[in-house]
């Protein structure tokens, strides 16, 4: 779909919608149930989700659990394009992009969540998920070029009670969510969440008796809301999760015949008399949950503890003062075997300790006619890491007999360590005035600045052989690694404006245009590579998006249809490119620019209290049209992890039982097209693309009339769709590994309130 066939199609849109008749609350009248407003805090203040003029979508409590969303990870299909993948270095690690672009902030309850480590959140007892497409250059602060997913929790209740929730299903899957609300009196309310989810790995070992890809988080929050007068409130909350699980589901797709690029190691393994081919070992090739690695050991070890304080004061009844305070430290010990298999071609171990803390200031007000909010932000990260990488151990013998040409794949040994500490701080405002009744101009505008200094160790005893290191010390290996660290500084800063119009046609329509800036910070390569200038530690520039949107937003058919549409159009510029030019070693750069458009469609059909019908459909077009500095990639070729089209629908059927139960039915689908896994054109010649693939899921639940408690029977994946998560891009070394989604699933959920 080109440019102006979606600008028509979006107009034709509006036009449609002006057309219908506004009659809000005429369904409520008549006893027949209509849309919900949602309310929603993207522009840090509440309001509905129907006059807010950004692209995003909100899912409630309700819809979190309705449509089997438990795991950050299963939003993945539901979202016009929204990318969300799992498939790093452990458990849990995530990608995301929103439109092609990988820059996207997290945050719970307000605060960053500044790592991707742990990123496929468990979805525990959530209020709502909102999802933001598009730069959020006003309002957030770290790396929200492409755009924003904000988890707000339920907060303490005003009277005593409880909930549990318990589920059994595959892989012996047994997950208990518990929470507790216990009011103190009047102005203190405390709650306790505590979660315990384990499941057993999908993956099953052809070598030993393993299943990878298991399941075994502990997570625990509490928090005291104080309410001393009508004017100040203060939450606090302490948040403790705990992963300790084996290694990350991992599959061979092929042992890739790379044509002269780079190394053969899957060839030069068989030369050595270790065949190593596809029959052998690609289980990806077969759509098989499969591989052959004999790894038992730990696989994932993560520990995150986060404390925040948020203060609200109503300095009058014009004006409210907003702190959010947070601390925050992550560790993690990882294996990766990234060769699938029992040899050691790529294995890989990672420890990190990461401290972070984040401070925000906000100062809001509303007079008359204008709304404005100014802020001051400020964000401090301290993250030390230690890589151990072992490539092509068992050659070292045929390497030794036979230096040419194989000496270029003796085995190829690194243990290294980094420290990076990044400073971020903004002050930003935002002010919408109403310029008449049903017309609204925003003007608002962030200055950041983003602080860099990497020091990188080798350190000069050797790695020695493959082994299991102590994980319950791995957060003090770069205090004991020897050497003298290469030092780099770097900063960047920018101005990032936003500017919008919008119009409210009648009570129920609205549209808007806009025009926004996104910013991402530079960083350095901190890996130390001697082959590289000044060995590999070299700083790259920061990236700049600029997006224009057309939207309508419209409840309709006396609120029985909602429809929202956005089509949009942007320019990437200074693209962080992640390029392999030595392997084993991704180093970053900066590519020229790029060009992103497409449209977003999404509503809702509610005709009755008994049947509902979402749909959700996107188109994007990506494409380079300047490469700048890196020499991986060509103009034209399109983005990774950016598909042509995507889709989604949901069918719910309410249905009153005799004698006053309910009984739920959900079935919800999504689909994706094929899409790029590598930003590098060498991949992509050797097939390192992902096939289209769609997810189906379904939920029953029944409701007792009368009663406290409910039970669901659900399945996920319920056509057995084999796809990948992500995955280890080594095609240049002849492998090609990929990191699969769960097979179809059944379960049952226990609700039960007290």
């Amino acid at each position: 779909m080109n440019k102006q066939t979606r600008i028509g199609t979006l107009g034709a849109a509006i036009a449609v919608a002006c057309s219908f008749p506004a009659t809000q609350g005429a369904a409520q009248e008549r006893g027949v149930a209509g849309l919900e407003e949602i309310v929603v805090t993207a522009r840090r203040r509440e309001e509905n989700l129907q006059q807010v003029p950004l692209a995003i979508t909100a899912f409630t409590a309700a819809d979190i659990e309705a449509r089997n969303i438990e795991n950050t990870e299963n939003l993945n299909v539901l979202l016009p394009n929204v990318d969300i993948r799992g498939g790093g270095v452990s458990n849990g690690t995530a990608s995301f992009a929103v439109r092609g672009i990988p820059g996207i902030a997290r945050y719970m309850d307000g605060v960053v969540l500044g790592t991707t480590i742990a990123g496929l959140e468990s979805i525990v007892e959530l209020e709502r998920i909102e999802v933001l497409r598009g730069p959020q250059g006003t309002y957030f602060g770290k790396n929200a070029i492409g755009g924003a997913i904000q988890y707000i929790t339920q907060k303490p209740k005003d009277e005593f009670g409880a909930r549990i929730r318990a589920t059994l299903g595959d892989y012996n899957r047994t997950d208990i969510v518990a929470n507790v609300d216990i009011p103190l009196s009047d102005k203190i309310k405390t709650k306790v969440t505590a979660a315990q989810l384990t499941r057993d790995g999908y993956v099953k070992s052809v070598t030993v008796d393993e299943a990878y890809g298991a399941q075994n988080d502990q997570i625990i929050r509490a928090m005291l809301q104080w309410e001393p007068s009508d004017r100040f409130s203060a939450l606090f909350t302490l948040s403790r999760s705990k992963t300790d699980t084996n290694m990350q589901g991992a599959v061979l797709f092929d042992a890739v015949d790379n044509a002269g690029f780079g190394r053969n190691l899957p060839g030069t393994y068989t030369l050595a008399g270790i065949p190593f081919n596809d029959d052998l070992y690609a289980y990806g090739l077969r759509k098989e949950w499969k591989n052959a690695a004999n790894y038992q050991g730990p696989g994932s070890v993560i520990d995150i503890d986060s404390t925040t304080a948020d203060l609200t004061w109503d300095i009058s009844d014009h004006i409210t003062f907003r702190s959010i305070t947070n601390s925050r430290g992550t560790t993690r010990g990882s294996m990766a075997d990234s060769d699938a298999t029992f040899y050691h071609m790529f294995d890989w171990w990672y420890y990190d300790d990461l401290a972070e803390d984040t401070q925000e200031f906000q100062l809001l007000g509303t007079r008359d006619r204008v709304n404005w909010v100014v802020g001051a932000y400020y964000n401090h990260q301290d993250w030390s890491s230690t890589t151990r990488f072992w490539q092509g151990w068992e050659l070292a013998d045929y390497c030794a007999a036979n230096p040419t040409p194989a000496a270029r794949n003796c085995p190829n040994l690194s243990n290294q360590s980094q420290r990076t500490i990044t400073t971020d701080t903004a002050v930003f405002a935002e002010a919408s005035i109403k310029l008449t009744d049903s017309l609204t101009l925003t003007v608002g505008g962030r200055s950041s600045k983003e602080d860099f200094r990497a020091e990188s160790y080798t350190p000069l005893e050797p790695i020695g052989p493959p082994q299991t290191p102590n994980t319950n010390i791995f957060h003090r290996t770069i205090r004991l690694v020897n050497g003298v660290p290469v030092i780099q500084d770097a900063s960047f800063s920018a101005f990032t404006p936003r500017l919008v119009l919008q119009k409210q046609f009648t009570d129920s329509i609205m549209g808007y245009i806009s025009y926004s800036e996104g910013f991402d910070g530079g960083g350095i390569n901190a890996r130390f590579d001697t082959s590289l200038p000044n060995n590999g530690i070299q700083p790259y520039d920061g990236e700049l998006l600029k997006n224009s949107e057309i939207g309508v937003r419209a409840d309709l058919l006396d609120r029985k249809l909602r429809m929202n549409a956005t089509y949009f159009d942007g320019t990437w510029e200074d693209i962080q490119v992640a390029e392999v030019l030595v392997i084993s070693t991704t180093t970053t750069t900066n590519a020229g620019q790029a060009k992103i458009s497409g449209l977003e469609i999404e509503g809702e059909y509610r005709p009755s209290e008994h049947f509902a019908l979402n749909f959700a459909a996107g188109t994007l077009d990506t494409r380079y049209t300047d490469v700048g500095k890196a020499t991986t990639i060509s103009v034209n070729s399109r983005f990774p992890f950016a598909p042509e089209r995507s889709y989604s629908l949901g069918l719910q059927f309410d249905s009153d039982l005799r004698g006053g139960g309910g009984l739920t039915t959900r079935f919800d689908y999504g689909w994706i097209s094929d899409f790029e896994t590598f930003r590098d054109d060498r991949f992509i010649s050797l097939g390192g693309a992902n096939d289209a693939y769609g997810l189906l899921s379904a939920r029953f639940t029944y409701t007792p009339p009368r009663s406290n408690w409910d039970l669901s029977l659900f399945g996920t994946n319920l056509t057995n769709e084999f796809y990948r998560m992500g995955g280890f891009n080594a095609i240049l070394a002849g492998v090609d590994q990929g990191y699969v989604g769960h097979p179809r699933e059944f379960g049952v959920t226990l609700n039960v309130r007290l």
